[in-house]
């Protein structure tokens, strides 16, 4: 009978510990996420190219409708521009270097994904807010996502959740006609450059034709890592695993949300920008 009741003890605490489960605090963060109309936050990713990390620190102010990005790069090549704008077939790029110029580059082309997970128009949370709801779209998909403990990030109270998605593997994937590697990669889920990374014989996203047969991942990631924010829900800190161990991370520090832009802010002509 003792043994039952420091059973029942235990179970009830971590209850009392947890309060939300893992899906609520899940669902929590879609909503505040659909919220966001803009926020501006300095973004440190980290993202494996090649078996090497490569490090960058951003400034980044983002607006949903209608839909603009301005990235300055804080490091390693501190004051380089990006002014992105949906609907826009161009991206503006200034190098802040020889031959100080401004290049106008296809936000989706190599020029501008070279050493880069994904495009500019990613900067928010959208994406994996998408990735989330596709793999968390079933009930058994629940019963691969756990809360942890929640830890301190940068003075903040976070929710710690984990997927796990233990029948991650790489399949072989026929090409389709008229297929892209971003086709492929919104079809399945996944992630573009992990395909272009795994296809040694692929050297850009649009290097495939119909019926080559391709490796894929059969998840965007084996194993994820969310930090979330308690006061605001948003999701400060995700970490992504795949079989080799860390594919990507990103951090969103110092973040405003929902700020008021000046009308001219999202353009070359803004006070501050050296387009």
């Amino acid at each position: 009978m003792k043994k039952y009741a420091i059973v029942l003890f235990i179970l009830i605490s971590a209850s009392t510990t947890y309060g939300q489960t893992a899906m609520e605090v899940i669902v929590m963060m879609y909503k505040e996420v659909a919220k966001i109309e803009g926020f501006i936050a300095e973004i440190k990713k980290e993202e494996r190219i090649e078996d090497e990390y490569v490090i960058q620190l951003s400034k980044v102010k983002l607006q949903r409708e209608p839909y603009k990005v301005y990235v300055k790069q804080l490091a390693p090549k501190e004051g380089v521009e990006v002014l992105a704008r949906a609907g826009n077939p161009k991206t503006v790029v200034n190098l802040n270097s020889f031959p100080w110029i401004n290049l106008y580059l296809d936000p989706h082309g190599s020029l501008m994904r070279r050493n880069q997970h994904h495009v500019v128009y990613d900067s928010g949370f959208d994406l994996m807010i998408s990735i989330l709801k596709y793999e968390l779209s079933s009930k058994l998909s629940e019963e691969r996502l756990q809360r942890k403990e929640n830890v301190i990030w940068q003075g903040k109270e976070m929710y710690h959740l984990e997927l796990k998605n233990n029948d991650y593997d790489l399949i072989p994937y026929q090409v389709k006609p008229n297929e892209t590697l971003d086709d492929i990669a919104n079809k399945l889920h996944i992630n573009a450059y992990a395909i272009l990374e795994l296809n040694k014989d692929v050297d850009d996203y649009e290097d495939v034709e119909e019926g080559q047969e391709i490796k894929v991942p059969t998840h965007y990631a084996k194993r994820m890592t969310l930090l979330i924010d308690k006061k605001t829900h948003l999701p400060l800190v995700i970490k992504v695993f795949d079989n080799k161990g860390l594919y990507e991370k990103y951090e969103y520090n110092s973040i405003r949300l929902n700020p008021v832009f000046a009308p001219n802010e999202f353009t070359m002509e803004y006070e501050g920008y050296n387009f």
